[in-house]
């Protein structure tokens, strides 16, 4: 084995743990934003799994890593937020990652980049295929006539609006969102 095949690291620094579920929802407007656990990580040619578990360890976070993320990965970190670190790693190997709920998936970016537009695409379809919907709306403290533009700019393409000017009420014919 040579030396820089070896991975040495020489500190990890969690300073305060925070779980990751409070990462993501953001900070409350009463109290101050958590401080973010820093890393100091110096590894030569690391296996792209070993620093993502080392990642996921420190920042407790659940990560989800595929058999398609490969490679080795070189780092010289001081003291450095867990979250710039794995920016870092994953932007040095063209990965991404997409965040649901309190799992991180990776994968490589064009595969990411080719599920959004799967479902961009479902999502379109499912939106064309759906049923319209009649909904007559009262207006009070208004006219119908004067809403008529605020809501024809909400509707799908597929979705109609219209006024009564007698009963001032409005005709909205569109898909149905839940």
């Amino acid at each position: 084995m040579r030396a820089t095949d070896t991975v040495v690291i020489c500190a990890l620094v969690a300073a305060l743990a925070a779980p990751a579920s409070a990462l993501a929802a953001g900070p409350p407007a009463s109290r101050p934003a958590p401080r973010v656990p820093r890393l100091t990580i110096e590894v030569a040619r690391a296996d792209i799994h070993n620093m993502l578990r080392l990642i996921a360890d420190v920042s407790r976070l659940n990560i989800v890593v595929g058999e398609d993320v490969q490679g080795k990965v070189s780092l010289h970190l001081r003291n450095v937020p867990w979250t710039d670190a794995l920016d870092a790693v994953l932007a040095s190997l063209g990965l991404g990652m997409e965040r649901r709920g309190s799992i991180v998936r990776v994968a490589p970016l064009k595969k990411l980049e080719e599920e959004a537009k799967t479902r961009a695409s479902y999502v379109k379809a499912k939106e064309e295929g759906a049923p319209l919907v009649t909904r007559i709306v009262p207006v009070n403290y208004a006219r119908a006539e004067d809403m008529l533009p605020h809501v024809k700019a909400l509707l799908s393409p597929r979705g109609t609006a219209t006024y009564d000017a007698r009963t001032n009420v409005l005709i909205v014919r569109d898909v149905d969102q839940p």
